[in-house]
């Protein structure tokens, strides 16, 4: 290997919007304004959900760069102050990179950590004229920071050799599905709790809530007490700024979908939020369009409690037309889907929309979303897709040269990289995330009588036995597959992308030149296989299991495709030579993708499209075993790739500022750099979360540092 192989790269997603916002109105400005307030009021809920130290590096960083007028005058007092030009670099990187995820985890449930030894970092941090104001805090987490024991390194159950947010007080996993199944009988929402247990027989399920009241659940094996209050005096700040949003938009719909959060953020009751997200799908029509809960588990080492998240967006009506068309595609395309109309829900009210992302506050930022949240919505009322355009990244010969593969796939990469992006994400959004219907039944009470929403003597198409397998009631899909829910769903999603990828028709909407088809489907498969071999970073090897879901979905799609393809007609293959120089090659039949690839994907795609509609949990969890495996072989490529390349991802969200004398805002603009991205986040959040964040912090601190 050489050096430019094993270098550390550094990328930076500039999440920019200048341009369309200052071609709005003073009210839309003022409206936007608000909202963004809202979605980063909310944000600091993450660091509770990712580590116990996250709250109190949050606490330290703002203290700390707040303590300096500017960034010059702090980086030449440091170097002044016989700091190194490489220990400063090495600082800024780590700050940046707790910005971008909002923890000290990545959204792969890994976590990183400062580039510079312990007391270079410490020395660094006593420069500081405040640091008396976080030493007491610094003291407390310094080591956890630094702490590489196998334990510390992924977001998991601590019976699993991890850490999480989630559960704490050495409950285990047998005891949250007895405590979660008291709870759904109750009606009582997962999504926006945590827990923690106080002795075997008693336990608390934090709701999150701005009221703060007290509620024992009736339960014959557990003392189980509903305390609501969490995260009360950050949510309070988010209702302050949606009252205040309010003011600036004369679309009753959107008043109404605020005062439902407001409603939800107060009570925690989820009935609330439902009601926003029904109203919200229905809502088409805004240029301005924004959503607001705990709305995804992939956090949740048990995949049923909710990542809390905001965002708000411009919709770029001009890109959003062309996805009308492929709406319009979509009765055609699930008609050429390998399996029966009677496993598709009705197509309801379905929208598609491509967004300029302004604020999205959650770890990362994801390249589209498929909401609402909630199945019956999706399947009642409908579901809206949203492409966050200015979020995908773009490619360089530089940043994305991967060594394993050919120098011309490598340009076809820099060429397509974007483009690709874009329609692999919206096939995903659209066709992956939005298709196929949940087998329900549903008992009355009182009668015990059955109502189904299927045909009781539809033949399941894998056995070619009647179905007898189904969701009960109001059962959902997470809490159906539970661990495996995310995993199996992001693996059919990209089954889906990955089988119309080539559909020129589709490929055309995104404006590829006809001549282009046959590579930008090509360059799909290259970069899914390229980030699949990368994400073999995600793969725990000693306790053979994998932290990201989304990464593992790709690995089985992969290994699929290695078990099953044709002798003489493979896809891929792997040039193994030089494995003991530390060296592999990729090799991608670019024929045999363009003519059988999706021979090989509809067979599993089937299967994963039939076990989620039918809920059979047991032979997904086998499927999903077997192919999630990794043998001695690619062992050996994920140490290469492991020692090969890290590569930083880093996400710089511009602010708006609002001129309190005449009510103007205006954008202001953060250069794309590592000083700029903190730069950003100390003037978004200041001094004055600090308070509100370490009072959460504090709460339960004996529990964490229990964990």
């Amino acid at each position: 290997m050489n050096s430019e192989q094993t270098s550390m790269i550094n990328s930076i997603q500039n999440i920019s919007f200048k341009e369309s916002f200052e071609q709005l109105g003073d009210e839309d400005k003022n409206y936007i304004y608000y909202l963004s307030k809202a979605c980063w009021a909310g944000q600091p809920i993450v660091l509770f959900q990712t580590s116990y130290e996250s709250p109190a590096l949050f606490i330290i960083f703002q203290t700390f760069f707040s303590s300096f007028s500017n960034f010059s005058e702090m980086k030449s007092t440091l170097l002044k102050e016989n700091i190194t030009e490489e220990n400063y670099t090495g600082f800024m990187r780590y700050a940046a990179k707790f910005y971008s995820y909002f923890g000290n985890y990545t959204s792969s449930k890994k976590k990183f950590f400062p580039l510079i030894p312990l007391e270079d970092f410490e020395k660094i941090l006593r420069k500081s004229n405040q640091y008396n104001d976080f030493s007491s805090i610094w003291e407390i987490i310094k080591y956890i920071i630094y702490d590489s024991s196998e334990n510390a390194m992924n977001i998991n159950l601590e019976e699993k050799n991890g850490k999480n947010n989630y559960y704490f007080g050495g409950i285990k996993e047998d005891q949250i599905k007895k405590i979660d199944e008291a709870l759904k009988k109750k009606k009582i929402s997962l999504l926006n709790t945590r827990l923690l247990m106080l002795n075997p027989s008693k336990i608390v399920v934090l709701v999150g809530s701005i009221e703060e009241k007290q509620e024992l659940l009736d339960n014959e094996n557990n003392e189980i007490i509903l305390l609501y209050g969490e995260f009360s005096s950050l949510l309070k700040k988010m209702n302050g700024y949606l009252e205040d949003a309010k003011k600036y938009t004369s679309k009753d719909q959107d008043k109404e979908i605020l005062n439902d959060y407001i409603n939800f953020f107060n009570t925690g009751d989820i009935v609330e939020h439902q009601k926003s997200q029904e109203k919200w799908v229905k809502e088409n029509s805004s240029s301005i369009d924004f959503n607001f809960g705990w709305l995804e588990t992939i956090l949740d080492p048990m995949g049923v409690r909710g990542l809390f998240e905001g965002f708000v967006g411009l919709a770029d009506n001009f890109g959003s037309q062309k996805y009308e068309q492929f709406v319009k595609m979509i009765p055609q395309l699930i008609s050429e889907l390998p399996w029966d109309k009677n496993f598709e829900k009705d197509i309801n009210a379905i929208q598609f929309n491509s967004m300029e992302v302004i604020c999205f506050g959650r770890n990362g930022c994801p390249y589209g979303k498929c909401l609402p949240k909630y199945f019956n919505i999706k399947e009642k009322v409908g579901l809206k897709n949203i492409l966050f355009f200015n979020a995908c990244p773009s490619f360089n010969a530089k940043e994305n040269n991967y060594f394993f593969i050919e120098d011309k796939d490598n340009e076809l990469i820099y060429n397509f990289g974007k483009k690709t992006t874009q329609i692999l994400t919206s096939i995903k959004q659209l066709m992956g995330y939005g298709s196929g219907k949940l087998f329900r039944v549903r008992k009355d009470p009182e009668t015990n009588q059955e109502e189904a929403n299927f045909n009781r003597e539809l033949i399941n198409p894998i056995t070619e036995k009647v179905i007898d397998k189904y969701y009960l009631n109001d059962e959902s899909f997470e809490e159906k597959f539970t661990t495996i829910a995310s995993v199996l769903n992001e693996c059919r999603a990209l089954l889906i992308g990955l089988y119309f990828c080539g559909n020129e028709t589709i490929q055309d909407l995104f404006y590829v030149n006809k001549a282009d088809f046959k590579s930008v489907t090509y360059t799909i498969w290259i970069l899914f296989f390229t980030e699949t071999i990368l994400g073999l970073n995600s793969y725990d090897e000693k306790n053979k299991s994998w932290v990201h879901p989304f990464m593992q979905a790709r690995w089985i799609i992969t290994k699929y495709i290695l078990e099953n393809q044709k002798e003489g007609e493979e896809i891929i293959k792997f040039d193994l030579n030089d494995i003991d120089k530390e060296n592999f090659k990729l090799q991608i039949n670019k024929e045999m993708i363009l003519c059988s690839a999706n021979e090989v994907l509809s067979k599993l795609m089937l299967k994963m499209n039939i076990w989620k509609c039918i809920g059979d949990v047991e032979s997904a969890t086998e499927c999903i075993r077997h192919y999630s495996e990794i043998d001695e072989t690619f062992l050996k490529i994920k140490k290469i790739i492991d020692k090969n390349e890290e590569k930083n991802k880093f996400y710089l969200y511009h602010n708006l500022i609002r001129d309190e004398k005449d009510g103007t805002v205006s954008y202001k603009e953060y250069e794309e750099s590592l000083e700029g991205i903190v730069e950003s986040n100390l003037d978004r959040f200041g001094t004055q979360f600090n308070k509100d964040v370490y009072s959460q912090w504090v709460k339960y601190v004996t529990n964490f540092i229990k964990n």
